[in-house]
């Protein structure tokens, strides 16, 4: 009989119970074998993994949304403001009818805003916190800032009650500094008045490279263009304020004119007026006669001769304006009379004062060169004042003898008067040299 046979023979009929503490254990590991194993009818550690994970990514939406600036401070708002200041707005909530005066911040008054939100605008970008009631209490913010400017917390103070003053008076919805003019004409003056009293400095910076110290500050714009000018406020702590405004400068045009003819002869010529002006769209022209236009090149004639004086004012489509006058425009007629500075008595005699092309070339004989001359009286007069010799024929001069006799080498006095064929009257004086030969 093998071994096998013999066991089974005599242990077939035995009966063992197994100890309690053995059940336990056994049925312990059965359990976590169950739990671990997938089944989708039981509750067992893939169901347990998906609530832990669910709840652990609701905490991050729900915590993330504030984007950790629900407590900031409004100087710690202010540090998001990018470096050129000038370039964004910081826009806090307020009370809904905030004024200059102190006023007692309670829950009553603070109920319709505590639920705003706190917004920093940036260009592009816009952010935004909800800060809870405490914060808003303590702070009662910054009034909203318009306009380009950034309003400091520490333009207000806050006393021990929690009221809230305003400092210098000043309006959310104001720049912070004035200017008496926003446009013009150049060259363009403008007056630049800092509306605010406690700062410790301040800077002006003009657009144009100009730049000034002063609590108030005049400038000059002389090229056309748009500047902003920015006014930076500083405190002991630094940047205090800044605001900005846009000046722009429109270009003055030019004034510019010919007459045509060059040299002409009034009342018989007609008057062409060239114009010449630039960035200008309408013209006025005063011919000084008592008579205007404003066409663009006018024709003009005048009923008599004169010295007149013509205007021309040119305008831009801005209303700037620049004006040209021309003083005596037909003094250069081609009417004229000029006498020369010396001459060379013939020493063989008077000649009578008649002279010729042969007489010119050796300059023997006194007399002018004209044209258009209609009424001549010459005059020739002795350093004393006397008389020596009179004409009145424009073809007749002085040929240097007195009563027959050759005058003596000197400075004599000559005088003329008299009228150009358009009526233009003329008279002069001057000095000739006798010279002898």
């Amino acid at each position: 009989m093998s071994l096998r046979e013999l066991f089974r023979h005599k242990l077939e009929n035995a009966e063992i119970i197994p100890d309690t503490s053995v059940s336990s254990k056994l049925m312990s590991k059965l359990a976590m074998q169950e739990f671990l194993r997938f089944n989708p009818v039981r509750f067992n550690i893939y169901y347990l993994g998906g609530i832990l994970i669910t709840a652990i990514a609701t905490a991050i939406i729900l915590t993330s949304g504030s984007g950790g600036k629900a407590h900031l401070a409004p100087e710690e708002i202010l540090k998001e403001i990018p470096a050129k200041d000038s370039s964004a707005n910081i826009i806090l909530p307020v009370k809904p009818a905030l004024t200059d005066k102190a006023e007692t911040f309670n829950e009553k008054n603070f109920e319709p805003i505590k639920n705003m939100p706190v917004v920093i605008q940036e260009i592009g970008t816009i952010r935004e916190t909800t800060p809870d009631t405490d914060y808003r209490k303590r702070y009662n913010v910054t009034p909203r800032a318009v306009n380009n400017s950034i309003i400091d917390k520490r333009l207000f103070t806050q006393s021990s009650t929690d009221n809230i003053n305003l400092k210098n008076n000043f309006k959310s919805e104001e720049l912070l500094f004035e200017s008496s003019v926003t446009e013009g004409c150049a060259p363009l003056k403008v007056l630049f008045q800092n509306k605010l009293t406690e700062y410790d400095s301040c800077k002006w910076i003009f657009g144009d490279g100009g730049s000034s110290g002063n609590k108030d500050a005049e400038w000059i714009f002389d090229v056309e263009g748009e500047y902003k000018v920015i006014l930076r406020v500083f405190g002991s702590e630094g940047l205090l304020a800044a605001s900005s405004r846009v000046i722009t400068v429109f270009p003055k045009p030019s004034a510019r004119f010919e007459i045509s003819p060059e040299k002409a002869v009034l009342p018989d010529d007609e008057i062409h007026f060239q114009n010449f002006s630039a960035n200008a769209v309408s013209y006025v022209w005063n011919f000084g006669d008592g008579s205007s236009s404003d066409l663009f090149e006018p024709l003009h004639r005048y009923a008599k001769f004169g010295n007149y004086n013509i205007s021309l004012n040119a305008y831009s489509e801005y209303g700037c304006s620049d004006s040209l006058i021309v003083l005596n425009a037909f003094s250069g007629s081609e009417y004229y009379i000029e006498f020369p500075n010396a001459f060379i008595p013939n020493p063989n005699g008077p000649s009578g004062g008649f002279y010729s092309s042969k007489s010119d070339e050796s300059a023997q004989v006194f007399h002018p060169s004209s044209s258009g001359v209609s009424d001549f009286h010459l005059k020739i007069f002795s350093k004393l004042g006397i008389l020596l010799f009179e004409s009145r024929d424009i073809n007749l001069g002085w040929d240097g003898y007195f009563k027959g006799q050759l005058s003596n080498p000197g400075v004599y006095i000559w005088k003329v008067r008299g009228n150009f064929r358009n009526g233009e009257p003329f008279i002069k004086m001057g000095d000739i040299t006798l010279l002898k030969n």
